[in-house]
């Protein structure tokens, strides 16, 4: 299979935006992804697909929780920010945005929903993790007119009303 062929037929799958973050013993880190998905709702869970290389995937395995923050339409700056290109590294990532301590991580405030995590299992995907979550707290906007960040075509979008 021809690699560059794969990853232009992977960006027609329009995706909402999140920022994965965990904080513990292993340190405060975050990433931005696409691949999230709910898995469950008994008990309520999902999986995330976390590249192996990066520090993050390493402080999730130690820290043994994650949180799923999904971005509104405004936040491209923060989802950039989290994907590397602001040159920010580990916790220094989270001073753009504001940030909330709970008692099992940090809460992306405006976010459209914050989903925190305790690691259940994690699985090999070649070059990347899939994790598995139980979710131990969901905090929903208030707002319910905000709207998503969506990646699709290798650009920032949201959906049209």
């Amino acid at each position: 299979m021809d690699k560059q062929l794969f990853k232009e037929a992977m960006r027609h799958l329009a995706a909402t935006v999140n920022v994965i973050s965990t904080d513990g013993e292993a340190g405060r880190n975050g990433i931005t992804a696409t691949a999230v998905t709910s898995l469950s709702d008994t008990p309520p869970s999902l999986l995330v697909s976390v590249n192996k290389n990066g520090e993050f995937h390493d402080q999730v395995l130690k820290n043994k929780k994650f949180s799923v923050h999904i971005l509104r339409e405004d936040m491209s700056e923060i989802s950039n920010c989290f994907a590397g290109y602001k040159g920010l590294q580990g916790e220094e990532k989270f001073q753009l945005g504001s940030w909330e301590f709970s008692e099992e991580n940090r809460i992306l405030e405006n976010a459209l929903t914050n989903i925190e995590c305790e690691l259940q299992e994690a699985y090999d995907g070649f070059t990347h993790s899939i994790f598995i979550g139980s979710i131990t707290s969901i905090k929903n906007t208030e707002n319910q007119n905000d709207k998503p960040l969506l990646y699709s075509q290798g650009q920032y979008t949201t959906i049209q009303t």
